[in-house]
């Protein structure tokens, strides 16, 4: 809940500031809503540990194989990285370029979760 709060406050305020520097020096707007997207990551990026503790007690206590989670992880961090690359080129009126954005994070995650579907097919192979 703290960090949510803490998210929030970083955000509400950079977007203040980028609102006001819009009207002044509107060539800082973008680097300075990069700048507060990187806090609110780095922010973050404490809580984040909690799933990689969640991945570990998986592969301890049941033998989940790295085969199912790295793959799963992968995707959010592509997911994640997708959407603010998009947004920031969105907010400088690029919208082709996040478009790109877009399709080159859908390919990387297509990417990562083929060996989970090679997988998935050979089991299912298995049971024919």
């Amino acid at each position: 809940m703290e960090l949510v709060l803490r998210a929030g406050a970083l955000a509400l305020c950079g977007a203040f500031v980028v609102l006001l520097l819009r009207r002044s020096a509107p060539e800082l707007a973008l680097p300075l809503s990069a700048a507060a997207v990187v806090v609110i990551l780095t922010v973050t990026l404490g809580f984040l540990g909690g799933i990689r503790d969640l991945e570990k007690a998986a592969h301890d206590s049941f033998g989940v194989s790295d085969l199912y989670t790295q793959p799963m992880l992968k995707c959010l961090g592509i997911a994640l990285v997708t959407r603010f690359a998009a947004d920031l080129c969105r907010d400088a009126s690029q919208s082709a370029a996040a478009s790109a954005v877009e399709l080159a994070g859908a390919a990387c995650a297509l990417g990562v979760v083929l060996p989970l579907l090679t997988g998935v097919l050979k089991t299912i192979g298995g049971l024919l």
